[in-house]
């Protein structure tokens, strides 16, 4: 068993995680760590260290300790893992005493210690720098920390029943370990089972169609048809044919009868994507067939009816619409762009080049190695995925997959590297501001329960939690006194 620390350590011991219940509210998102990519652990990518504010800790290799950051998997519901119960970190590059860090609000402050070769945002740095969400920490091309924030404990229930394997596509097809990636979990799983109409909003990429799949997958609906078309694609000339249908010859002769996508949906689900682009008047035509069911096919007199969910998907705002066919919508779901996921591209990376596999086998033995445990896992270069999460991805996963595809395309050798005209592209974020602006920053103020968590872990030391925060005397206490703290410890 480790020795505590003594007391000459300038590293605090942190006091286990006290034991959530599953219906916990979540706590306030702070300052982590997460292994975006690492050569000798490559299963870990995904696994989260945690540090409370002003906490100072050391990142390295083959420890788990009380003075060390610890990294491991974060689920819904659930306490964090123990640290007796952490994996520790390998890599023959890294020094056992690698990192120092240091939460301080929603900034990072890092100093490298160790021989390693440190990274921060692609530029080597050498003593000290500061982090923010969205910066990276790459040490030897060995491993590649990513800065997030993220609640300690995640929302949701610790007995939703058998759940997916960490870091691994879920039932529904859905990647991604971060906060909102669950959340958007626990908006589907609320929303599938209702019969509500569905708007999703969502940039080009982001997810809408397989949001949609989801949402008729968890339906009363499921065993009925999905039916799916983009409303960018009518011709306008036969847009109300396409929606309703129409008898054979009608409107013109040696036009074939068509059913029509909303008696096709009939008893299953109608998924109406770029449904922004829908013409207002198609949007009037669609009222009484979301209302009542029933709807005239073109050149026919008699109306019929159609049972049928509309799921429809737009990047677009409310302009777009008529204000009475978006009253239709009673639920609206938000699909988050990858920047505000940046923790999950590396596992959708792996996702992404095992479909690839699965599609062109030849090139199994080219992108994957097989583990010790049987694992699939790509072979690729820390660098391109320090490229893949710094930089912005406009059209998301499919702007995702087109750059793996054109580093499978140029890689010279088995591992996948960044591609040449990429290479040239400017940092997505600056390690830190420039000398001047750092000197108008003020530090961050922590809130009254981290306060009065720094202060009883330095023993009400009011001169070591000044350096720590960056305060002066005089601030702290106007801190203090704000917000109710007694300045001495009764």
């Amino acid at each position: 068993m480790s020795q505590p620390p003594s007391k000459r350590s300038p590293f605090k011991t942190t006091a286990p995680a006290s034991p959530r219940t599953a219906d916990s509210e979540s706590t306030p998102p702070t300052i982590a760590l997460v292994i975006a990519r690492s050569e000798s652990q490559p299963h870990r990518v995904g696994e989260v260290a945690h540090l409370q504010f002003g906490e100072r800790l050391l990142v390295g290799r083959g420890e788990v300790e009380a003075e060390y950051a610890y990294f491991a998997p974060q689920r819904p519901g659930q306490a964090p893992v123990a640290r007796d119960q952490a994996e520790p970190l390998e890599g023959d590059a890294i020094s056992r005493r690698q990192l120092v860090v240091r939460a301080v609000g929603t900034k990072l402050q890092l100093e490298k210690v160790g021989r390693c070769p440190t990274f921060v945002n692609d530029v080597e740095v050498e003593g000290s720098a500061t982090l923010v969400p969205g910066d990276t920490v790459l040490l030897q091309g060995e491993l590649l920390l990513l800065a997030v924030l993220r609640p300690r404990i995640l929302p949701g229930p610790s007995d939703a029943g058998e759940i997916h394997p960490f870091g691994e596509a879920d039932a529904d097809k859905i990647v991604g370990e971060s906060p909102a990636a669950w959340s958007l979990r626990a908006q589907l799983a609320k929303v599938g089972p209702t019969d509500d109409h569905v708007l999703l909003r969502g940039e080009s990429g982001s997810g809408k169609e397989l949001a949609a799949a989801v949402v008729h997958r968890r339906s009363k609906r499921a065993k009925g048809p999905l039916v799916s078309c983009n409303a960018a694609a009518f011709t306008p000339t036969l847009l109300a044919s396409e929606l309703f249908g129409n008898p054979a010859n009608y409107p013109n002769a040696g036009l074939p009868a068509r059913k029509g996508l909303v008696g096709t949906a009939h008893r299953g689900t109608f998924f109406l994507d770029e449904i922004g682009e829908l013409p207002r008047d198609a949007q009037a035509q669609l009222l009484r067939v979301l209302d009542e069911g029933e709807y005239r096919p073109v050149g026919e007199a008699t109306a019929q009816r159609a049972d049928f969910r509309l799921v429809g998907a737009t990047n677009q705002d409310d302009s777009h619409f008529r204000d009475d066919f978006r009253a239709r919508f009673q639920v609206c779901v938000r699909i988050p762009p990858l920047r505000e996921r940046r923790e999950d591209i590396p596992l959708l990376v792996r996702h992404l080049l095992l479909e690839r596999v699965r599609k062109y086998p030849e090139l199994a033995d080219r992108l994957l190695m097989k583990t010790s445990d049987g694992r699939l896992e790509p072979k690729i270069s820390a660098r391109l995925v320090d490229y893949l999460v710094r930089h912005p991805l406009p059209t998301n996963v499919r702007q995702l997959r087109t750059i793996l595809i054109e580093a499978i395309n140029t890689s010279p050798s088995d591992k996948l590297t960044l591609p040449a005209e990429m290479m040239s592209a400017p940092p997505a974020a600056p390690a830190q501001p420039p000398p001047a602006a750092e000197a108008r920053s003020r530090p961050a103020a922590p809130s009254k329960q981290d306060l009065e968590a720094l202060l009883h872990r330095e023993g009400w030391n009011v001169a070591r939690v000044t350096k720590i925060l960056g305060f002066s005397r005089s601030a702290l206490y106007r801190l203090m006194d704000s917000y109710g703290i007694e300045r001495e410890k009764k």
